[in-house]
């Protein structure tokens, strides 16, 4: 899927820069980069979206947050072990 989107911005760009008006060309990129980031951007979000329908627990509840072993407040050092 975002193989084809990829061959298909690519085929977009050279027809892009083949038209011979030049702010005829300049709008075909700026477009053909807006239709290119669009389409990129939901490739991405439907493969993960169906990566998470496919592989997701459904409504099982989140795992507890695990204990912090460390304290916050930082333990003075000992300067003679230096």
């Amino acid at each position: 899927m975002t193989l084809a989107a990829m061959v298909a911005l690519v085929r977009g760009t050279i027809l892009a820069l083949s038209i011979g008006g030049t702010l005829l060309r300049i709008f075909a990129v700026v477009a053909d980069f807006v239709i290119g980031t669009v389409l990129l951007l939901g490739c991405i979000y439907l493969a993960t979206h169906l990566a998470v329908v496919i592989l997701g627990v459904g409504k099982a509840p989140f795992p507890p947050v695990p204990k912090d072993e460390y304290p916050s407040e930082p333990r003075p050092a000992d300067s003679s072990k230096i």
